[in-house]
């Protein structure tokens, strides 16, 4: 697919496609580069500018069909890639690739390279089963702006936070229970979500149970991942998943600000469990502000903002209702 926008500069003969064995030449030859990669998963937190070997990607999507590849090739020369991947469900795709070899070429300002790719994964989403795509951005990357362009909405605004350990505060409330999370949670938590985020966050990510169990991201864990919540008079207040390797500790902690008790004794929690670990993260949504004050406090530090955008693909099924006279029947969804 060419980009067809009329204020595109992209060469006639540059082309974006899923990659096929004709492009061999073009995949070995980017491997041996070095560019960046705009988008952000939180597997990558401790290193944003990775991304995986073209070919190995490439192979692996015409062998098992486990990660989605579109590339921009201009004969011999790959001007960009991307790569999308499931998430807890195959209805909701993440783009952990997005590369633009041409951002820094003078005779390529504004080479609609991203704008191509996106479109191509936004194509092949469509022609799936998939619901939601989404992409996660530096906030002052320029792929944020051919992302609105493409048609993906803002979801979070998100802040990485940093540090050498959790610090210790005041000990927990004693009417705060933690307790390890168990299957039997996915409602609460669901419904912890929804008092969490705002609604145009939840409208972009998930409106339905369903739904948010499809969109949560599990590959950052790793298989020692611990997961807990706390509660305060048989209510969930707050959750945190903490996963550990060699040197980093990451967690994800969920609270609704309606009390930050339940997150200080998660906090407390998790402080427990990190031991010699050069350094600590968390991606915590912005939206909750006492959350950012919370983490200050245990000795965090904000790093880089980032963007959290998402594309409904859903497409509203239009049903055939037979009226009756004197019925009035709604024209709403």
């Amino acid at each position: 697919m060419t980009d067809a926008r009329p204020d595109s500069t992209r060469p006639d003969s540059a082309r974006t496609h899923v990659p096929r064995p004709i492009d061999l030449v073009a995949l070995v030859s980017f491997d041996d580069a070095v560019y960046e990669n705009q988008a952000v998963t939180r597997e990558r937190l401790a290193r944003p500018s990775a991304a995986p070997p073209a070919l190995n990607t490439a192979i692996e999507q015409w062998l098992v069909r486990r990660r989605h590849m579109w590339i921009d090739v201009n004969g011999r020369q790959i001007n960009g890639i991307a790569t999308a991947r499931s998430l807890a469900a195959d209805d909701a795709w993440i783009i952990d690739t997005l590369i633009d070899a041409t951002v820094d070429s003078a005779d390529a300002p504004d080479s609609g390279v991203v704008l191509a790719l996106l479109d191509q994964a936004i194509e092949a989403a469509t022609q799936g089963p998939v619901t939601r795509l989404l992409l996660r951005t530096p906030a002052d990357a320029p792929a944020l702006s051919d992302a609105l362009r493409t048609g993906f909405q803002p979801a979070l605004s998100e802040r990485l936070w940093a540090g050498s350990t959790i610090e210790a505060t005041a000990p927990p409330a004693e009417d705060v229970t933690v307790r390890e999370a168990g299957d039997g949670d996915a409602f609460e938590l669901f419904q912890l979500f929804n008092r969490a985020l705002p609604f145009n966050a939840r409208q972009a990510l998930a409106i339905t149970l369903a739904e948010w169990e499809g969109v949560q991201d599990r590959r950052w864990l790793t298989r020692n991942a611990r997961e807990w919540v706390a509660e305060e008079q048989g209510r969930i207040t707050a959750s945190l998943r903490l996963s550990l390797t060699n040197e980093v500790a990451q967690f994800d902690l969920m609270t609704a600000g309606e009390s930050l008790r339940g997150a200080r004794a998660l906090l407390a929690t998790a402080a427990t469990q990190i031991s010699d670990r050069k350094q600590v993260l968390t991606l915590a949504p912005r939206a909750i502000a006492p959350l950012e004050r919370l983490l200050r406090d245990h000795g965090l530090a904000p790093q880089a903002d980032y963007a959290l955008v998402s594309k409904r693909t859903a497409k509203p099924v239009v049903a055939a209702v037979q009226a009756h006279r004197g019925v009035v029947v709604s024209r709403g969804f």
